[in-house]
């Protein structure tokens, strides 16, 4: 009997321990120092430190020193962020639409604007920077962010860097910029779809490539900046010459787009220059023809022109690409004459890029490689020899989306009706081309 209720003593304490051991451990999971959860000062909700992990560049903290939320199209206000884990979404082509940033290192603060649709940089406005938790951004205007700046402050900034990287429209992952820089793009109406941010110790390495952070285009606008004609009164006033010039009109933001205005005026000094000469000989063959040839130009609108039409073919990767027309024709002639000329400029320094300074290809390579381009064209019409001997460092091309364009005039390396001989070499062929998002430093 004894050992019966020993025994009955014992199942009863087993079953109590049991019953007191599951609360116990409910309760464990709810205490805050739990190391599955962090809560964060300020932060609506707490960080899941199970979504806190090791990105494709940056480790974690285990403690986050960085927090941050987007406001995302279709989807509204995301939980918080930290300390490189994405906010945002990438594949789905929502907007970022707004942000709020903070830090929770004492004495530590953070400051951060962003470029909005149809407002701009927020310090160029009355919106002005945002601080420690502010929104940055727009809500209920469906406006996306297109870039953003973010500074550190207070007595602790001194011993940090803050670094951040933006998933761009039509670009993916940016470099990472830091301390006020740029990221993103602006005047390309592409929308940021995500973000990381992280606070890393003065001097600390970057959290992966900083190789285009930002992306700016460049405003290009074009004028009309000579105009003229001569008239004959003779015949009411017919007008027998005309000559209009257009380029690029810049008011320089900094010293490189100051020189490729300079560069424009000097252009633009050279065709006026020529207009004497091809005034006189236009005049010649105008009295020299008889009346019933001049009713026929009045009749059908024929004039001489000296004309010069611009336009822009690539800006962007702090390049900056044009073309210009030239076009001249004397009335009585066959035909007219378009000479096409082109420029690429690192935007930075105004310097102007030859080809050979964006070919990965040995300089004395240039002629056999790119002739060879050229025959792949399978063209019965453009000489071939004549194409090696004009191809070098400083032959033509523009730049485009789709690659670097060589070109030639026409009667250059063939006849007339064939037009403008054309090959275009792909951005992604490397075994001719340095990587254009690394032209410039």
């Amino acid at each position: 009997m004894k050992r019966k209720m020993l025994l009955g003593l014992m199942l009863l304490l087993v079953v109590l321990l049991a019953a007191i051991a599951i609360p116990l451990g409910v309760v464990a999971e709810e205490v805050p120092l739990n190391p599955d959860t962090l809560s964060t000062s300020g932060a609506a909700d707490p960080v899941p430190q199970s979504e806190a992990i090791k990105t494709a560049e940056t480790t974690v903290a285990s403690v986050p020193t960085c927090l941050y939320q987007t406001h995302i199209q279709n989807q509204g206000w995301q939980e918080w962020r930290a300390d490189g884990l994405m906010s945002g979404t990438e594949g789905l082509s929502y907007r970022l639409e707004g942000i709020q940033i903070k830090t929770s290192i004492v004495d530590l603060g953070v400051i951060y604007q962003t470029h909005i649709q149809n407002i701009g940089w927020e310090s160029e406005t009355n919106r002005g920077w945002k601080s420690d938790g502010q929104m940055s951004g727009t809500e209920g205007l469906s406006y996306r962010l297109e870039g953003i700046q973010i500074k550190l402050t207070g007595s602790q900034a001194a011993n940090y860097d803050i670094w951040y990287q933006v998933h761009a429209q039509n670009i993916g992952w940016m470099g990472w910029a830091r301390n006020g820089e740029s990221s993103g793009t602006a005047g390309f109406g592409y929308r940021l779809e995500g973000i990381r941010i992280v606070i890393l110790p003065k001097g600390s390495a970057a959290p992966g490539s900083t190789v285009r952070a930002f992306n700016e285009k460049i405003n290009v606008p074009f004028q009309v900046t000579y105009q003229d004609a001569i008239y004959d009164p003779a015949y009411n006033n017919y007008k027998t010459v005309n000559f209009s010039y257009q380029r690029p009109v810049f008011s320089p933001s900094n010293q490189g787009i100051a020189n490729i205005n300079g560069f424009y005026d000097g252009l633009e000094n050279e065709w006026k220059a020529k207009i004497p000469a091809f005034t006189k000989q236009a005049l010649d063959y105008w009295s020299k023809d008889s009346v019933v040839r001049k009713n026929s130009y009045i009749k059908y609108d024929e004039r001489n022109q000296m004309e010069v039409v611009c336009k822009e073919v690539y800006n962007k990767n702090k390049l900056l690409s044009m073309q210009q027309d030239v076009y001249s024709y004397y009335v009585g002639s066959n035909h007219g004459y378009h000479e096409l000329t082109a420029h690429t400029f690192n935007t930075e320094t105004g310097a102007e890029l030859q080809l050979g300074d964006l070919l990965s290809i040995d300089q004395s390579q240039i002629k056999s490689k790119l002739t060879n381009e050229f025959a792949n064209l399978n063209r019965n019409d453009i000489y071939l020899d004549d194409v090696y001997e004009q191809l070098g460092p400083a032959a033509k091309y523009y730049l485009t989306d789709a690659g670097v364009c060589v070109y030639f005039n026409q009667y250059e390396v063939a006849c007339y009706a064939s037009g403008r001989p054309t090959i275009t070499i792909p951005y992604t062929r490397t075994d001719l081309l340095k990587p254009i998002e690394t032209m410039i430093p």
